[in-house]
């Protein structure tokens, strides 16, 4: 059996104030050559990850970006639904 190298992602929705401020986190810590900064990159990077994302204050986000914040949740949600090995903890 092969032990997987699983990368911890925490995202703070205190520090998110804007859509753009979002892409840049995801951008920044994903490591996604040529990110599409759009929710169908983002889908398709979590559809094959196997990383533990942790989004802190997940209340300030949907307080910071309103129904954009509802949309990413959707994506999180929905890349949960066909991949497994994926794991997001809302804080």
């Amino acid at each position: 059996m092969k032990i997987r190298d699983i990368r911890r992602i925490d995202l703070d929705g205190e520090e998110i104030k804007s859509v753009s401020d979002f892409h840049d986190i995801i951008s920044e810590i994903t490591y996604i050559v040529g990110y599409g900064r759009n929710l169908d990159a983002l889908y398709d990077e979590l559809t094959s990850s196997d990383d533990l994302i942790v989004i802190h204050n997940a209340d300030l986000l949907k307080k910071n970006l309103g129904a954009h914040a509802e949309k990413i949740f959707e994506v999180f949600d929905d890349a949960l639904k066909v991949n497994d090995a994926l794991t997001i903890i809302y804080r």
